[in-house]
């Protein structure tokens, strides 16, 4: 069979085609007025999880051999809490509990996964709250619960962590008292330097996630810690889907401008723990 180079004229989700074409890194590079000669540095990292559909993303992964981050809600894998508020929901229903319990426990075998394929884990809190803006023993009540919750899975000394909307982050000459109160939690704080906006759901078509990267990198000049989402914040169990959907498509216009590393590449002061 003979492969031919195919000319992109519009980057769209049919970008990589198989094995009887083959993507264009230059007209990819062009597009987004990418250095030719450079490759950025980058980190994938995935916020609000786990899903049910997680199990697609470390499937991507590990095929292309990428290391990742996962920054997870507590309280999603937070089983016995879980089924106490649904006892009580449905006190007269006692089967009515039977399922949420079956995925909660299908999320904690998720989590697992990710921690077994070599991803490192992180929280993403207990709750996905403006943390700057609840009751000070309410924030301290919640990181508290992270951390005891998902102590099985988190595999860096110290734990590494990511506040809901960078709020704590963004605001912290403002708002201090959020970054001490996970200081004194024993937490590192993890934030990014690019965003797919992948949460918003006007970008939620097209190649429209995979332009906001390479736009951002391209532009910038420059690698980092990239933000997707696998998980939903208010729902337990589906996750965020065109992301989860297309990752896999997205990863070879990914490499024409991006080289993936480990997060260690870009963040110092912790070590793993396995």
């Amino acid at each position: 069979m003979k492969f031919t180079l195919v000319p992109v004229v519009s980057l769209s989700l049919g970008l990589w085609m198989g094995t009887a074409q083959a993507l264009d890194c230059e007209a990819v590079r062009a597009r987004f007025q990418c250095d030719a000669q450079t490759k950025y540095p980058l980190h994938l990292s995935f916020d609000d999880g786990p899903a049910l559909q997680t199990t697609d993303v470390l499937k991507v992964l590990k095929q292309e051999k990428i290391p990742a981050t996962f920054f997870v809600i507590a309280n999603k894998v937070d089983c016995p809490s879980l089924a106490k508020q649904c006892q009580t929901e449905h006190a007269n229903d006692p089967k009515a509990c039977l399922q949420p319990m079956r995925e909660c426990e299908q999320r904690k075998q998720i989590l697992q996964q990710a921690k077994r394929e070599g991803h490192v884990i992180g929280s993403h809190s207990y709750e996905h709250l403006h943390y700057s803006e609840v009751a000070p023993s309410l924030m301290r009540e919640h990181f508290r619960l992270a951390r005891q919750v998902l102590d099985p899975y988190l595999n860096t000394t110290p734990p590494l962590f990511r506040l809901p909307y960078g709020d704590g982050w963004f605001n912290r000459e403002q708002k201090p008292q959020v970054l001490q109160a996970l200081k004194e939690n024993g937490f590192q704080h993890i934030a990014w330097q690019f965003s797919a906006f992948d949460w918003d759901e006007k970008n939620q078509q097209g190649d429209k996630i995979l332009s906001n990267v390479l736009e951002q990198v391209c532009t910038r000049k420059q690698g980092g810690v990239v933000l997707f989402h696998d998980g939903v914040h208010d729902q337990l169990h589906e996750g965020r889907l065109f992301t989860t959907t297309h990752l896999k498509e997205w990863i070879p216009s990914l490499r024409c401008v991006v080289d993936f590393k480990p997060l260690s590449f870009f963040e110092k002061g912790y070590t793993p723990r396995r």
